[in-house]
């Protein structure tokens, strides 16, 4: 074959490809959507992929942002968590969800526990924040913080609130109203627990 024609067919094999950009069709809404529905079915890593790519869309996107959050606590990601929990607040400041997964971040790190104490007294003293749950991580939150007494006015009022809405089997029951089973068994493991760190606090010492 000649040399000339081999050059060619050579170069009619070394064409530029033509590269081709696909536009990601979803929304920041509907990557969070889907997001959820990954974080449901327990795949972590596909939920977390979702929330990044709305925020990519929207990094002002509430929602997406906290979701990441608590992709990140379930992980065990601490670190990460307090981070997202910390950038959800700046859009939406004493947002009672952000607050109490934050708190719940530097519960299980032992850090920050300070900050998240301060910032959960104020949405518990706020609008709407007389809630069992809220009061609950309150009062692990001041357990950590050695303030055993206030812990257990904490723990107290808590159950008192959960037993007032009427506790409710697990099925078909609502998040907030009445009180769901699992509530009152975890505030009540909770103040075992503060009386086995603290066996003999007396009432109003340590506030």
């Amino acid at each position: 074959m000649p040399l000339l024609l081999l050059l060619q067919l050579a170069g009619g094999c070394s064409r530029i490809p033509r590269i081709i950009v696909l536009e990601d069709p979803l929304t920041a809404a509907e990557h969070v959507e889907l997001g959820v529905a990954y974080e449901r079915k327990g795949e972590l890593d596909l939920a977390q992929r979702e929330y990044e790519r709305a925020l990519l869309k929207d990094k002002k996107f509430f929602r997406a942002r906290l979701n990441l959050g608590n992709i990140f606590l379930a992980k065990k990601e601490y670190g990460k968590a307090r981070k997202e929990y910390l950038r959800a607040l700046e859009l939406q400041p004493g947002d009672a969800e952000a607050t109490n997964n934050l708190s719940w971040a530097a519960i299980f790190s032992g850090e920050g526990i300070d900050d998240a104490l301060g910032r959960m007294e104020s949405v518990v003293t706020g609008p709407g924040g007389r809630r069992a749950t809220l009061l609950d991580t309150l009062g692990v939150l001041r357990m950590h913080a050695n303030r055993p007494g206030s812990a257990e006015e904490a723990f107290a009022l808590a159950e008192e609130l959960c037993r007032q809405a009427g506790v409710t089997p697990r099925e078909g029951l609502k998040e907030e109203a009445p009180c769901p089973e699992e509530v009152l068994r975890e505030i009540e493991d909770h103040r075992g627990e503060l009386r086995k760190r603290f066996p003999s606090p007396s009432p109003g010492s340590n506030r």
